[in-house]
């Protein structure tokens, strides 16, 4: 009986992703037919629209010098989904207007 349990035990531990929420502040937007992949590193927009960094506040243009992703790489915005769209067409067109230009927004998958 011990060895199905830890057998079973071990089946989640490599099956399942366990990860920290991205940030406690962020309540990201929920979707039902995205592909499920692992956290990544992103912007957060809270609902008020002020940008963090790993849980540190930033501004748009201090991200941009200090943690821009590759040119072949995308930037990840994660937006808080209290935050109105009209503040982050806003921060959309900030960060083109910065030069990245490709840019994918981070929702959570809802099951």
């Amino acid at each position: 009986m011990i060895n199905v349990v830890f057998l079973m035990l071990i089946f989640f531990l490599v099956a399942g992703t366990i990860a920290p929420p991205v940030d406690p502040n962020v309540a990201l937007a929920a979707t039902q037919k995205a592909p499920q992949s692992p956290p990544l590193a992103a912007l957060l927009l809270d609902a008020e629209g002020q940008a963090s960094w790993h849980g540190t506040p930033i501004t748009l243009d201090a991200f941009v010098q200090n943690h821009a992703p590759r040119e072949d790489e995308p930037l990840r915005l994660g937006a808080d989904r209290d935050l109105p769209a009209d503040m982050l067409i806003d921060v959309l067109g900030q960060l083109r207007a910065l030069g990245i230009a490709d840019i994918v927004l981070v929702t959570e998958r809802q099951v």
